[in-house]
């Protein structure tokens, strides 16, 4: 799985987990529901920490939370992005 599939699933595991839609996060995190659109539809290859971060925020979450996921793991990402 590529780094930016990864994280589109994790966000997509957290809104179910929290009940919240892309434009309540966005409310919640300062973040564009246009970027959340092409972070889940995987159409922006590198998102910058800056934004994870503000993500992470809305859901009320650590970065490490976030990251800390079998998906991340070493072995389940391909580095061909």
């Amino acid at each position: 799985m590529t780094l930016s599939k990864a994280i589109a699933y994790r966000i997509s595991q957290l809104l179910a987990e929290n009940e919240l839609t892309y434009y309540r996060l966005s409310c919640k995190s300062a973040v564009p529901t246009s970027t959340l659109s092409n972070i889940m539809a995987c159409s922006c290859k590198s998102c910058n920490l800056s934004t994870i971060n503000d993500i992470c925020k809305g859901f009320n979450i650590k970065l490490v939370t976030l990251f800390d996921c079998d998906l991340f793991e070493p072995e389940n990402i391909d580095d061909n992005d």
